[in-house]
């Protein structure tokens, strides 16, 4: 994980979403890996689909989804209205908890997270490897 500027490509998609809206974000992930990264689609649907959860959660109920393509990656970045002014943050979690394990999923199945904070805007990217 890094914190800092999450890199822009060329936008391929972008998509508003609330709480009703999870199931088309994780299909539109899954359209856009299946052409480009075939064999990392699940680890995309899944780590996006945790960003975003916490995008609702944490971060005023809504979110966008910007996917980018760089010459060597796709970025899914979940940008949200955050109502906390607190960055969030990577921890391990106790096994008994039932929750607190987005961001560490969404960074084990990534090639690269990167979290942006600032007083009322937070943005994680989901950065993965593009096939060579």
């Amino acid at each position: 994980m890094t914190s800092g500027s999450v890199v822009a490509g060329r936008e391929i998609g972008r998509v508003e979403f609330g709480p009703d809206d999870l199931r088309t974000v994780r299909e539109i992930v899954r359209a856009v890996a299946v052409e480009r990264i075939p064999d990392r689609v699940d680890n995309a649907v899944l780590a996006v689909y945790e960003v975003a959860v916490n995008s609702i959660v944490h971060g005023g109920g809504h979110g966008l989804l910007r996917i980018d393509e760089t010459p060597g990656a796709l970025v899914f970045t979940v940008e949200d209205d955050d109502g906390t002014g607190s960055a969030p943050r990577l921890s391990e979690v106790d096994t008994l908890s039932t929750s607190g394990r987005g961001l560490l999923i969404a960074q084990r199945l990534s090639d690269e997270l990167t979290i942006e904070s600032g007083a009322s805007r937070t943005r994680v990217g989901v950065h993965l490897h593009l096939a060579s």
